[in-house]
C-alpha cells in the first residue's frame, strides 16, 4: 500500500509550548465556570480584567516558555500534572 500523505514537518518546541499553554488557559476558564455554575452563582457577565499591574508582552511569554523547556530538558523523565 502506498501513503500519498506528505510527511509532517517536525513541530518546534516553542510551537507546543504556545499550544499548551492556550489551551491549560481555555480549560481553566471552562473549570472555573463550571465550578461556578454547580455553586448556583448566577453569570453577571463581568470579567476582571487587572489594569493597575505590569503589563506583560510576548517577549515575557517567550521567556517564560524558554525557561520551562530548559527544566523539561533538566527533568526529562518526571511526569507532569495535569491541567
Amino acid at each position: 500500500m502506498n501513503d500519498d500523505t506528505p510527511e509532517q514537518p517536525e513541530v518546534h518546541p516553542k510551537h507546543l509550548a504556545y499550544d499548551r499553554f492556550g489551551k491549560e488557559a481555555l480549560l481553566a476558564a471552562h473549570d472555573i465556570t463550571e465550578a461556578l455554575a454547580e455553586a448556583g452563582v448566577d453569570d453577571d457577565g463581568v470579567v476582571v480584567l487587572r489594569t493597575d499591574g505590569p503589563r506583560h508582552n510576548l517577549a515575557d511569554l517567550e521567556r517564560l516558555i524558554d525557561e520551562a523547556l530548559a527544566e523539561d530538558a533538566e527533568h526529562p523523565d518526571e511526569e507532569r500534572e495535569a491541567p
